[in-house]
Formats: structure tokens, C-alpha cells, sequence
């Protein structure tokens, strides 16, 4: 006998559903649902944007992407691919137009991903200087992944986008003290987790 068909999705299946969903209710204004989407996805984007623009530019690029992907949330086909392929094109875009902002600033050099603001200063320091800015960059990444998904979301609209919190909160639709209750937590966890780079990071979960 052949085996029966069954109509139970994939798990990869089954995920694509699920993150459509979270994208039809945050075209409808939801941003837990964003929240839920950007947790689900924030990996795989981040590993994206890395690969284009590199360290230096990723975090910028990623929060560009993100706010991009909320606004035109609307805009998403489930017929024409699945969320996480709109997503990651949304991504590579953002990631591209940076990738040219850079080469055009730097008057049309190559490898615009290695540039960064104090690439002279770089040049210039001593083996001693190029560790502590290694480790130093290597701290904020640890800190900035103690952080949960809703709060670097709204920390990098406020730092990449320069965004006040009423505009934060206008722009998301969270309440304005949601906003400001992430922001203060993001700031202090931050705060905590860089002056005390070997504290638990279970620490940062609570709240």
C-alpha cells in the first residue's frame, strides 16, 4: 500500500505560516505581533546584513530593516514568497543602499564595509589600542544580546533612527510609557552590562 497523505505542515512549513500571521495582525497595527516577528527573525536578518556591510554598519542596517519591515508590513504576499524572503530582501536592500552611501563617502573606494568613522585613528593606534577597541566592541555585542527583542528594537529606533519616544511610540504603536519603560531598561541593562562585562547574564532578563 502507499502511504497516506497527511496535510500536516512542515516545521519549516508550519514557522512561514506563523510568521505571516505575526505580519497580517502588525499590518493591522499589532506590535506585540512585530515584537514576536522581530524574535523570530532578528537571527537570520542580522546574519544577512553582516555578511553585506560587516560589523561596523550591522546594527544601523538592521534596525532600518526593521522599521522598514513594520511600516510596509501591509505590503507583505504570502503568495509571492514567504516572510522571512520578504523580510531578508527588505534586508539586503537597506544593507546595499548603506553598502553605496559608504563607498560614495569615501570617495569610491572598495571595501566599504572595513570603513568606519575612525578607520585613520585605527590605522594609527598600537597593538595595545587595537585590542581594548576589539574588546570593547566584543562587550557591547554581549550586552546588547542580553537585551530583549522589544527593547533593542525601540534603543536602535532611537539611535539609528533618531527617533524622540513620542515619535517611537507613534511609529510602533506602543504606549508612550511602554516606550519609555523599554527604553530606561534597555539603557540600565546596558549600563550594567558594560561595566560589569563578567556579570550573570541572567540578570538582564528580569523585568
Amino acid at each position: 500500500m502507499h502511504p497516506t497523505s497527511t496535510d500536516d505542515p512542515s516545521p519549516r512549513q508550519a514557522r512561514d505560516e506563523q510568521l505571516a500571521g505575526l505580519l497580517r495582525l502588525a499590518a493591522a497595527g499589532d506590535a506585540r505581533a512585530f515584537e514576536l516577528f522581530y524574535s523570530g527573525t532578528v537571527r537570520c536578518a542580522m546574519a544577512l546584513v553582516r555578511r553585506i556591510v560587516g560589523d561596523a554598519h550591522a546594527e544601523d542596517v538592521l534596525s532600518d530593516s526593521y522599521f522598514q519591515a513594520w511600516r510596509s508590513a501591509g505590503q507583505f504576499d504570502p503568495a509571492r514568497g514567504s516572510a522571512v524572503t520578504w523580510l531578508l530582501m527588505l534586508a539586503r536592500s537597506r544593507a546595499l543602499d548603506r553598502l553605496r552611501q559608504e563607498t560614495l563617502r569615501h570617495g569610491g573606494l572598495a571595501g566599504a564595509p572595513a570603513f568606519e568613522a575612525d578607520a585613520q585613528a585605527a590605522q594609527d593606534a598600537g597593538p595595545e589600542q587595537l585590542l581594548e577597541g576589539v574588546q570593547a566592541r566584543s562587550r557591547l555585542h554581549a550586552a546588547l544580546a542580553q537585551l530583549s527583542p522589544a527593547e533593542r528594537w525601540v534603543l536602535g529606533l532611537a539611535y539609528y533612527r533618531d527617533l524622540t519616544q513620542t515619535e517611537i511610540a507613534h511609529a510602533t504603536g506602543l504606549p508612550l510609557g511602554t516606550v519609555k519603560s523599554l527604553a530606561t531598561r534597555a539603557q540600565q541593562k546596558l549600563r550594567e552590562a558594560l561595566q560589569n562585562p563578567n556579570a550573570p547574564a541572567a540578570a538582564a532578563q528580569h523585568g
